[in-house]
């Protein structure tokens, strides 16, 4: 089976990947990532400050509050979160939308950005949690401006989601070994 991030994003123009090794189980990698508090990361809450973005408790859920939309998510496998907007502006034009709309929105003015999270067991005792971001330009005026933030933000934006990484396997590593698990 393939990855749901495909069903919502398959053609794309920018890209990135970042992998963890966690000792868990994919459960609990993901129930990890649901509570993971990225607040808790002073690299995070600086670049987010930077731009302008919340800065107390930032969970998957609240991520809603700067526009990010769960999209999908497979119990114990893998979440998608989407975002639509004009990312290269200084406000990054986030559009509000509907999960359900994300595929099917195609307003030429707009890129659409999807990240997911995905374990995959290695062993009983050892997980790959993996981030995908994939970012779809609708025209070549938008590439060309999407490409230009992207050169200046990936370094950060890799950053954020690397940050996110270790701070989940850090949560799921605890949980794991913590009694009753």
């Amino acid at each position: 089976m393939g990855q749901l991030i495909d069903h919502f994003l398959p053609d794309y123009q920018f890209q990135e990947y970042h992998t963890c090794m966690v000792r868990g189980r994919p459960e609990i990698v993901m129930a990890a990532l649901d509570a993971c508090n990225l607040g808790a990361s002073a690299l995070v809450r600086s670049l987010f400050r930077l731009r302008g973005l919340p800065t107390g408790t930032i969970t998957l859920a609240r991520m809603e509050d700067i526009g990010f939309r769960v999209l999908g998510r497979q119990a114990g496998q893998e979440v998608v979160i989407g975002l639509i907007g004009r990312f290269w502006t200084f406000s990054g034009g986030i559009h509000p939308f509907a999960p359900e709309a994300f595929k099917s929105f195609d307003r030429p003015a707009f890129a659409k950005c999807v990240t997911n999270f995905r374990a995959v067991p290695l062993s009983p005792a050892v997980t790959r949690l993996t981030t995908e971001t994939r970012v779809w330009c609708p025209t070549a005026a938008i590439r060309s401006r999407f490409r230009w933030y992207w050169f200046l933000i990936r370094p950060f934006s890799g950053l954020v989601r690397v940050e996110w990484l270790r701070l989940i396997k850090q949560l799921a590593e605890r949980r794991q070994h913590s009694p009753g698990s």
